[in-house]
């Protein structure tokens, strides 16, 4: 069985049955005392939310026949709500010291390491081993390319009108690059601003039928990624007309705007590197805006966006790379933003945990970052990294990212049961195929024990899956084995895959 040692801290008790809120009894994983006036007002927010439960089907917003949206407001949203700043573990670390800086190491290695075994942009072992005709990289390109040009596959534009053949054979002109075949030191470079990654070159959208539940608008097909500013990459290929660069970084290989990128120096990258070992910092408040001293706008970064930091003239500064008129970067050193930026590793607690939350719940999800958003895997990544964790950037692969537990061949309940007592809040991922979430405790909600989690999720959808009930957000939201609002809803509790990751044991 698994330590239990994670599971003591306990989220806030709410209950929407419109009784009065009593602290949590019975249970392990719990240990919890809510002040008189922290009761009293949970108590008046779980009766306000009982009031909504019992109009919930009312409150559905039907949009048309394969989408309506699921009133997620019958759940409260403040981070407080759910991780109690009375409990006595709020401060103490959910994980030890060591597997952070475990973490830490790894996450490094995948930004800068130059061992040979290092997965990094910058490391000529690395980028070697993913070059030439039998690469990963032409793999991944020849794979996507086809994808999208194959005859028989049909993509519709931003009009609703399928693309035409004309259309792919345009993108399969573009995307016919030769990649490098050796590794070279002058490929190295870095993202100036945050830069979408596309599976082709090209802006312009390849929805699949809108006809069809979950398709169509905001399914961009070809998005798949976005990189953050100051992020290490190789350059394997160009485009003809050299305005779109095949990259590849630590999470991810696609393409991105030639205009994002700068040339990185062996000069920039020793100085860049040696800072970023010595101390980085990260974006916690999901949206910083670094300007310099003459009014210059730099770029926005959001939470996940790491930097080096580093001290000239007694003052802390942070580094920025931007690009010299020869197209190279350069360093640029600016104050620290007000409360935008900390030390990494953040101290691993419920409070800094829930004070980055609180930054990002709320925002839409955005398929494949689309419009500066973050999707489900995108999220907890991007969540995680300034605690020093490294994950990778789609859901399957953060599935093999620790340690995990298949309860795939559970029941919905005993699936529930076992996450309740074995999940280690806030280090716990769960896996259902296509999708991840964060497990972040127990709560009482309408008189049960339920498991609580954070994650940003499109939408829920029926057995038949013909249509969505579309949340389209980062949410907390509990795991129940049938949602009131509408029961036909499966939960994701429910799906056919159903796997548990315990991140303490990256690194």
């Amino acid at each position: 069985m698994h330590s239990n040692i994670f599971t003591s801290f306990l989220l806030f008790p709410i209950i929407m049955t419109g009784c009065s809120n009593v602290p949590p009894t019975g249970n392990s994983t719990a240990s919890y005392s809510a002040s008189t006036s922290a009761s009293a007002s949970a108590s008046a927010s779980a009766s306000a939310s009982a009031s909504a439960s019992a109009s919930a089907s009312a409150s559905i917003v039907t949009l048309d026949n394969t989408k309506s949206l699921f009133p997620i407001a019958h759940y409260p949203q403040h981070a407080n709500s759910w991780i109690a700043p009375e409990s006595k573990n709020y401060r103490v670390p959910f994980i030890t010291k060591r597997q952070q800086n475990n973490a830490y190491h790894l996450l490094l290695s995948r930004y800068f390491g130059d061992n040979p075994t290092d997965v990094s942009p910058w490391n000529r072992h690395y980028i070697q081993s993913v070059l030439g005709p039998n690469g990963t990289v032409q793999q991944r390109l020849s794979h996507f390319t086809k994808k999208f040009t194959q005859p028989d596959k049909i993509y519709f534009g931003e009009n609703f009108r399928p693309l035409s053949p004309d259309w792919q054979k345009r993108m399969q002109f573009r995307a016919s690059v030769p990649v490098d075949v050796t590794y070279s030191a002058a490929s190295r470079a870095i993202t100036l601003r945050e830069t979408l990654v596309r599976f082709l070159p090209v802006d312009s959208p390849a929805f699949a039928d809108a006809r069809k539940a979950g398709q169509g608008y905001p399914f961009d097909m070809l998005q798949d990624s976005a990189l953050h500013p100051a992020e290490p990459v190789y350059i394997a290929g160009r485009t003809k007309d050299q305005s779109w660069s095949l990259v590849i970084s630590s999470s991810v290989i696609g393409w991105v705007k030639r205009e994002d990128l700068a040339k990185a120096s062996p000069d920039f990258i020793r100085r860049w590197t040696l800072a970023a070992k010595r101390q980085m910092v990260g974006v916690t408040n999901n949206e910083t805006v670094f300007i310099d001293k003459k009014g210059t706008f730099i770029f926005t970064a959001r939470t996940g966006t790491l930097l080096p930091l580093t001290v000239v003239s007694g003052q802390e500064r942070v580094l920025l790379p931007v690009a010299a008129a020869n197209g190279d970067a350069v360093i640029r050193h600016l104050p620290l933003p007000d409360n935008s930026l900390q030390r990494v590793p953040v101290a691993a607690t419920p409070e800094n945990m829930s004070t980055i939350m609180r930054h990002m719940q709320g925002v839409p999800y955005g398929w494949g970052n689309l419009y500066g958003y973050n999707d489900c895997s995108a999220e907890i990544r991007n969540l995680m990294l300034p605690f020093g964790l490294f994950l990778p950037r789609n859901s399957a692969d953060q599935a093999m990212s620790g340690h995990s537990i298949d309860l795939s061949h559970y029941s919905l309940d005993e699936r529930l049961n076992y996450l309740m007592k074995f999940g280690k809040p806030f280090t716990t991922l769960i896996y259902i195929k296509g999708h991840v979430m964060l497990y972040i405790g127990n709560a009482e909600w309408q008189g049960k024990r339920v498991p609580l989690t954070y994650q940003n999720l499109w939408g829920l959808s029926p057995v038949a899956g013909d249509r969505r009930s579309i949340i389209g957000q980062a949410v907390f939201f509990p795991l129940l084995p049938v949602y009131p609002e509408d029961p036909q809803l499966v939960s994701p509790a429910g799906k056919a895959v159903f796997k548990l990751i315990y991140l303490d044991h990256i690194g």
